[in-house]
């Protein structure tokens, strides 16, 4: 399976011309609050997240943000006080991202569609597009070595100012590989400073180290493998603009696999010629024309819980002193001492670290698992 999809955002909403050219800084504040608001109540934000506070930890260049609800992923409105220029910045992490999709049954272009208002323009300054080929066997460090082998090749397409006709020229990218147990689970192409950069990796592997927010649907594949395409300033500006036109859902597909395809097309070299594409650029080539794709199911699940269980099971040291209880004292001995446990909870006061946890991610557990039994089922029992 192919799905295409989008991990995360940054949309920056600047003050239509009209207002701008009459605009004084010192009014500024007064008008990002109004204009916030109004973004606020066309995204159903505070619906869909909760209510809307102050946020400590603006983005990165801007001086003061809200945040909305508590969870345990980053979500902003921010702008600067002083630099009417740098507009408002909505910055949606890519499960912040999946969450409002999740909730609404949006996709990105009707997200973007449903925010416009007269009163400011819309323009995406960050967007990260991604291909997932899903038991499809791609090899990253197979890929990661014929680019050492020079046996495949990155590639544009380009009008031939002497024929007219498309031709492909080689885009001499810089890109590196980071080494895991004789592997090459992840692949960077491209420079960080540059208006896009792709990022390959196993997704599986990546997901279950981590015991991310999809390891259900990691741990019931064979193998997946992300190609993630970061795309900012000029780029994503000209994305803003094509999404904004989408209708359907089969051309918001198709321009993920269209630009993905059009900046690192992946064609293997014979003898110095371009031979043909690589399977799995042909398999975004073939998903434009004969539109066999999936898009991306939103999940915002979350399994800290998960990981502090695994860790209890295999990290601890619980379990061994468990079973030395039991092989010296007997079964109720165990259970005894999981009693004393249970009952010590009573008296046992929570760190500001675990007050923090909680009132961060009380909320969306209890949305996700109604009961115990769920969670454990769907969580856990995999897991161990």
């Amino acid at each position: 399976m192919l799905e295409l999809g989008v991990d995360e955002i940054t949309v920056v909403l600047q003050l239509s011309p009209n207002y701008k050219n009459c605009l004084a800084i010192s009014e500024w504040e007064e008008v990002a609050e109004n204009l916030i608001d109004k973004f606020v109540k066309k995204s159903g934000f505070i619906t869909v997240y909760g209510d809307m506070e102050v946020e400590q930890r603006p983005p990165q260049g801007y001086t003061y943000a809200y945040k909305f609800g508590e969870h345990n992923f980053y979500l902003a409105v921010a702008y600067h006080t002083y630099q009417l220029s740098m507009g408002i910045a909505v910055k949606l992490s890519a499960q912040a991202l999946d969450y409002y999709c999740e909730a609404t049954g949006l996709k990105v272009y009707q997200f973007l569609q449903k925010i416009t208002e007269k009163e400011y323009t819309i323009r995406l300054s960050r967007i990260d597009l991604t291909a997932d080929y899903i038991d499809e066997d791609v090899d990253v460090t197979g890929i990661y070595q014929s680019l050492m082998d020079n046996k495949v090749g990155i590639f544009r397409e380009y009008i031939s100012k002497k024929t007219g006709e498309t031709a492909y020229k080689r885009s001499m990218m810089q890109y590196e590989g980071y080494l895991k147990e004789k592997e090459v689970p992840t692949i960077y192409i491209g420079s960080v400073q540059s208006n896009s950069r792709i990022r390959i990796y196993d997704k599986k592997r990546e997901q279950i180290e981590r015991k991310g927010v999809k390891f259900d649907k990691a741990i019931k594949c064979d193998n997946w493998v992300r190609f993630e395409g970061v795309f900012r300033h000029e780029f994503s500006h000209q994305i803003s603009e094509e999404l904004l036109k989408i209708k359907t859902d089969i051309e918001f597909a198709n321009l993920i696999a269209c630009t993905l395809a059009q900046k690192y097309r992946f064609m293997i070299i014979d003898n110095g010629v371009i031979n043909c594409d690589t399977e799995y650029t042909q398999m975004l080539l073939d998903c434009i024309s004969n539109k066999s794709f999936a898009l991306k199911a939103p999940s915002s699940r979350n399994y800290d819980i998960a990981k502090s269980v695994a860790h209890i099971f295999f990290g601890s040291g619980v379990m061994s002193t468990l079973y030395k209880i039991k092989e010296i004292w007997g079964k109720d001995a165990v259970g005894a001492m999981m009693k004393y446990i249970s009952d010590s909870l009573d008296e046992w006061k929570p760190n500001d670290d675990c007050r923090y946890w909680l009132r961060k991610n009380t909320s969306d557990y209890r949305m996700n698992y109604s009961d115990f039994d769920t969670f454990m089922r769907d969580n856990i029992s995999n897991m161990l």
